[in-house]
C-alpha cells in the first residue's frame, strides 16, 4: 500500500527539540513504544453548545486535515496519515467513544491484510489511546497515542504494572507540550474552525489595532473585518471585541503573544 495521497495534506509537526522527544520515548520503554503522536481534541458532551459540532464523529478525512501535532519520527506521522485516509473509515474501534486514561485499540481484523502488513512492517503488534485532562477548556483532552512492539496481553500487563507512572509521566508531557504549543494545537485554529485570517485578525484586535486600520493592513473592507470578529465571537461566546480577546488568551489561542496588560 503506497503512503502517497493527494488532495489532503499531511498534518503538520511542530518543532519539538529531539531530546525531548528521545527523552519522553525513553521513559516509555516499559510499554515497548516505539512511536507516538500528540495532540488535542475536542471531547464534547452530548448536548454541548460549542463550535466543534463538526467534529463529535471525528470523521476521518476531517481529523487528516487537522493543522498541527507533535510526532516522534516522521514514520509515525505518515503512518498517521495513512491510516486516517485509507484504514480508519472501516475500523470500528476508531469510532468508539474512549475513556479517560489508557485505551488498548483492538487489533485490525483478518480481512485488513493491508493495514496489518503496514503494522507489521513498522513492528507495531499494539496501540494505546491515553487521554488525559487538558487546563484550557474543559471538553478539550490531551490526546497522546502509543505504538507499540508488545502484543496486546503484553501491553496489558505492562500498563497496570506501571499505570500510575505512566499516567504521571504522560501528564508532565501533556502540560509542556500544550504550554508550549498551544497556538497551534488548539482545536478552535488546528481543526479549522478559524481561518489563519480570522486569526491574524483576532491578534491585531488583541493590539488595539482599530477596524479600519486592520481593514487597510490586510487589504479587506470593513466590513470583511467585522464579519471576522462578528463570526468569532460566535466561536467564543464572547459579547464584545474585549471579551473575545479574553477568551482566546484564556484558550491559549494567542500563547504566541504577549498576554495583553
Amino acid at each position: 500500500m503506497s503512503r502517497k495521497f493527494t488532495g489532503v495534506p499531511m498534518t503538520e509537526a511542530c518543532s519539538v527539540p529531539t531530546e525531548i522527544i528521545e527523552d519522553l520515548l525513553s521513559q516509555l520503554e516499559v510499554l515497548g513504544v516505539n512511536g507516538f503522536f500528540y495532540g488535542i481534541g475536542a471531547n464534547p458532551n452530548p448536548g454541548q453548545d460549542h463550535p466543534y459540532k463538526k467534529l463529535e464523529k471525528r470523521l476521518p478525512l476531517k481529523m487528516a486535515k487537522v493543522r498541527y501535532a507533535i510526532f516522534s519520527d516522521e514514520k509515525t506521522r505518515r503512518l498517521r496519515d495513512t491510516y486516517l485516509k485509507v484504514f480508519a473509515r472501516h475500523d470500528e474501534c476508531y469510532f468508539e467513544k474512549k475513556a479517560m486514561g489508557p485505551n488498548i485499540w483492538r487489533q485490525p481484523d483478518s480481512t485488513q491484510h493491508q493495514f496489518i502488513k503496514l503494522l507489521k512492517e513498522d513492528d507495531i503488534y499494539s496501540r494505546v489511546i491515553w487521554l488525559l485532562p487538558t487546563k484550557y477548556h474543559k471538553s478539550w483532552v490531551n490526546t497522546f497515542m502509543l505504538y507499540s512492539s508488545l502484543s496486546d496481553n503484553e501491553m496489558k500487563v505492562a500498563i497496570d504494572d506501571n499505570r500510575d507512572k505512566i499516567q504521571r509521566l504522560l501528564e508532565l508531557y501533556g502540560e509542556y507540550f500544550s504550554s508550549k504549543y498551544i497556538h497551534l494545537l488548539n482545536p478552535v485554529y488546528n481543526f479549522h474552525c478559524m481561518t489563519p485570517t480570522s486569526k491574524t485578525i483576532l491578534e491585531m484586535a488583541a493590539e488595539g489595532v482599530s477596524t479600519q486600520r486592520i481593514a487597510k493592513t490586510l487589504f479587506l473592507s470593513e466590513r470583511g473585518v467585522i464579519y471576522h470578529l462578528d463570526k468569532m465571537k460566535v466561536i467564543f461566546g464572547a459579547n464584545n471585541r474585549a471579551q473575545l480577546v479574553s477568551r482566546a488568551f484564556q484558550m491559549g489561542i494567542m500563547n504566541a503573544m504577549l498576554p495583553p496588560t
